[in-house]
């Protein structure tokens, strides 16, 4: 896993570089932040949710939504992110943002049931209104999380059994474009799993975060 994760961050870093290259231009040319680039296009899926029902890519346009990719039986640092999904959702609801989602991808479907899926979410507090639990055939998960939010790398045959995995938060925009990768855990979380329970997401990124987030609110208004 850890192997995994090493090839999960480069590729992701090189996307998240991308985002914080193009803000950083806005900022020194503008003086002020500039519109959010378009990283990638998410393709058309269908997956299910907890309740049972199926979630299409259709169903989330119109809506703003924080992407993590996590499985029940990681003993990692999907824990640390969930909690910190959980603390996102309690945000999003005190201030009254309720165009935006949490959506949490489970990389491990064939355990990850609907059933398994639901009983997780519960004991996170996940309200079924603001956070979903999605799970599907693994080969369309794969597909998603690979091609789809580029968030892994070209694996050899002896690896394709591996958990597709990453410790990223992802940004999407209401029709479904992908604008900006977030570090959940930083360096001393990913060694103090945890301590890292017990800590919040790194400020700066999480700042970073909220204001791509309203940005892309005030930008759905437009």
């Amino acid at each position: 896993m850890l192997l995994t994760l090493v090839g999960v961050g480069g590729v992701a870093y090189v996307q998240y570089a991308r985002v914080d290259a193009a803000r950083t231009r806005g900022v020194m040319g503008m003086g002020q932040q500039s519109e959010l680039p378009i990283v990638a296009e998410l393709p058309e899926f269908s997956l299910t949710e907890r309740s049972g029902k199926t979630v299409t890519l259709n169903d989330l346009r119109g809506k703003v939504w924080v992407a993590d990719f996590i499985f029940t039986g990681c003993a990692g640092p999907c824990p640390v992110m969930s909690k910190r999904m959980q603390t996102l959702q309690a945000e999003l609801l005190r201030d009254r943002k309720d165009s935006v989602l949490c959506v949490s991808i489970s990389v491990d479907p064939e355990n990850d049931t609907p059933a398994v899926l639901r009983d997780y979410a519960e004991t996170r507090g996940a309200d079924p209104k603001r956070w979903l639990f999605l799970t599907g055939e693994k080969k369309i998960v794969r597909s998603l999380v690979a091609d789809g939010f580029k968030l892994t790398v070209p694996k050899t045959p002896e690896e394709e059994e591996e958990l597709l995995h990453s410790t990223r938060f992802v940004l999407v925009d209401r029709k479904g474009r992908i604008r900006g990768y977030y570090y959940c855990l930083n360096e001393a979380d990913e060694y103090d799993m945890i301590g890292a329970m017990d800590r919040p997401m790194d400020p700066d990124e999480k700042k970073k975060m909220m204001r791509d987030m309203e940005s892309l609110i005030r930008e759905g208004s437009r």
